[in-house]
């Protein structure tokens, strides 16, 4: 059973990715990952596998926003069901842009990391993105 301790690093696990994606720290960003996970969009083909595949996502979305690029996370819930831990939320991904009132909303939608806690603590096993809408990647 999963602790109220354990929901708040779970909590922070989330606020770390943000943080880590949004800001360049490809170190830490790679350090909040399981060897194997795995990131499905519904509606794209694209999967992204493995550490190296979700820092490489995370970089070519920095460099096409100019290291504007911004997630917040909103109304998150840890829940326990059969075994496995997931953090549900609701995202906002935004440009912030490079001069005052010039950010734009780039997408939003919900969010499912499974996580599962290791020696070295929480980290996201699986990511499940469910976009509200229609978007296709380029990358």
């Amino acid at each position: 059973m999963i602790t109220l301790e354990d929901k708040i690093a779970i909590q922070e696990l989330v606020a770390r990715f943000t943080r880590c994606s949004d800001f360049g720290d490809w170190e830490g960003l790679a350090a909040i990952y399981t060897p194997d996970i795995v990131t499905e969009m519904e509606g794209i083909s694209i999967r992204y596998e493995g550490v190296e595949a979700q820092v490489e996502h995370a970089r070519e979305s920095d460099r096409q926003a100019e290291g504007k690029n911004r997630h917040y996370n909103f109304n998150l819930i840890v829940t326990e069901d059969n075994g496995q831990v997931f953090a549900e939320y609701v995202f906002m991904n935004v440009n912030a842009g490079h001069a005052p009132m010039s950010s734009k909303i780039v997408v939003t939608g919900r969010q499912r990391d499974t996580v599962v806690k290791t020696g070295d603590g929480w980290k996201i096993a699986r990511r499940f993105i469910q976009f509200d809408q229609k978007i296709s990647l380029d990358f």
